[in-house]
């Protein structure tokens, strides 16, 4: 009998004590949730991107969404550099993974015998550059081979009244689509300047009338970024 007294006192204080934790739990949870939930605030990106091999340099600084995908990214470097989406691009990290378009059928063509193309959707600007002073490329046109090379500046939270993506700066003109690369880009510049050279005509006409390759216009710039959702 003394035995069944004490399994039942002992099966009540361990009832009692589960109890006790189960509400201890319930009484913490609200605490752990909110600091998930701090963790996981939303913040800004703000990339310095420079293409590579031209001097003066041409840049964008550009504030976007850490979590952005970089399918999104993309478009916002075509907006950003006034590309035409004629293309194919890749982003590749500093370990050597690259990021891009995956199209049925040719999902790991453009992989160049590296590793494996991956899917830009599924990886964010926070995935393959997280903290300041990262950094990246992003190639678009594989004939012409523009590099962009993409540094983290600072990771902050986002402003109140902010609106992203934005362009917050910058400078020069980006190349013309098509005009050959960084080599063919100088030779064109040449040939522009240079009323007499035989070829003036041709790419005048080319490049549509008139080209400023230090003209930089922030607030269309900002807009056209702006406008990428």
């Amino acid at each position: 009998m003394q035995t069944d007294s004490r399994s039942r006192a002992s099966a009540e204080r361990d009832e009692e004590g589960v109890g006790l934790r189960d509400y201890s739990l319930w009484l913490h949870a609200p605490s752990v949730m909110a600091s998930r939930k701090k963790t996981a605030q939303p913040s800004i990106h703000v990339l310095h991107v420079e293409l590579v091999g031209i001097q003066p340099a041409i840049w964008r600084e550009l504030h976007v969404r850490s979590g952005m995908p970089l399918s999104r990214l993309h478009e916002v470097l075509q907006a950003a550099f006034g590309w035409t989406h004629s293309h194919m691009h890749m982003f590749e990290d500093t370990s050597g993974l690259q990021y891009g378009h995956k199209a049925a059928g040719n999902a790991d063509d453009i992989g160049f015998g590296g590793p494996p193309l991956r899917d830009e959707r599924k990886y964010t600007v926070a995935d393959i550059a997280p903290r300041p002073r990262n950094t990246f490329s992003y190639i678009y046109d594989f004939g012409d081979d523009w590099v962009h090379r993409i540094r983290v500046k600072k990771v902050q939270p986002p402003e109140r009244s902010g609106r992203y993506p934005s362009c917050t700066a910058g400078d020069r003109a980006a190349p013309p689509d098509d005009c050959g690369g960084v080599p063919g880009y100088v030779r064109l510049l040449e040939i522009l300047r240079n009323p007499r050279h035989e070829e003036h005509e041709e790419m005048l006409e080319w490049i549509g009338g008139s080209f400023d390759p230090e003209a930089f216009d922030l607030k269309a710039t900002d807009k056209a970024v702006r406008s990428v959702r």
